[in-house]
């Protein structure tokens, strides 16, 4: 079963017919399929956020169409795409976007009192849980311009992770993680992909994160280049990866 389809994406920036306009992405087409992690990797200015941006409808597509879970995305309102956002995807990105005026623990619990059926011990169980796993739960009362930039990246993460959502959309997220925090994280995005079928997309130029996908996708020049799957350990699928992005000139970084 495809939770996620896409078809022709194109994005072109300036306008379609203008002489300076530029495409972001051509024509990339893709099925995601329930429980699949799935990780997207191109040299800089390759695509890849732009393309994760419009597949969670946080951008817009000049030609073609994503459908989530059945449902092209294309139809909904403003309003429509924040609550479908909000109810099935978690959305990790590379600028945090934490609220300066919360705690780190009361950015990490805003989308669930957003919704009516709040259980508040649930809540803090889950808080604790997910705080203590990525060792911030000293942070948790702490204001996100009072933290390391690693910090916010990791409280951004229980945000995202705390709804439980069915689809993970992550930009970078091991970006401003040291790589004891990195490994850490990716073993528990590789847990929750496993044990509770949770279907990933992870935009990253980091090789050894990526090494924890089950299929990496290489962009570029807003193309699918090609893709591979992990049908070995981790460090010979780290090895494909390393020898995909030295033929497409992507970024390298072996943790």
């Amino acid at each position: 079963m495809y939770v996620l389809q896409a078809e022709n994406i194109t994005k072109v920036y300036g306008g379609k017919f203008e002489i300076n306009s530029n495409n972001a992405l051509n024509g990339i087409s893709l099925n995601i399929e329930e429980g699949e992690f799935t990780g997207i990797m191109g040299p800089s200015g390759s695509g890849k956020t732009t393309l994760l941006n419009i597949l969670s409808g946080l951008d817009e597509a000049t030609l073609g169409k994503v459908k989530i879970m059945g449902k092209d995305i294309a139809s909904f309102t403003k309003d429509d795409i924040a609550i479908f956002r909000r109810e099935n995807l978690g959305i990790i990105s590379q600028d945090f976007d934490l609220l300066e005026d919360l705690t780190l623990e009361e950015n990490a619990i805003l989308p669930l009192f957003i919704k009516d059926d709040i259980d508040e011990k649930g809540i803090k169980d889950k808080v604790q849980e997910l705080f203590r796993f990525f060792n911030i739960w000293e942070q948790k009362d702490k204001y996100p311009h009072n933290v390391s930039g690693g910090q916010q990246q990791r409280a951004a993460a229980c945000r995202a992770l705390i709804t439980n959502p069915k689809i993970i959309m992550a930009d970078e997220p091991t970006g401003n993680l040291d790589s004891r925090a990195s490994t850490k994280f990716m073993k528990y995005m590789q847990m929750i992909n496993e044990n509770k079928n949770t279907t990933i997309m992870m935009v990253t130029h980091d090789s050894y994160a990526a090494s924890f996908c089950k299929r990496v996708l290489f962009i570029k020049d807003g193309k699918v280049y090609t893709e591979i799957y992990r049908k070995e350990g981790g460090k010979e699928f780290f090895n494909r990866i390393l020898d995909c992005l030295a033929i497409i000139g992507g970024e390298i970084d072996e943790i």
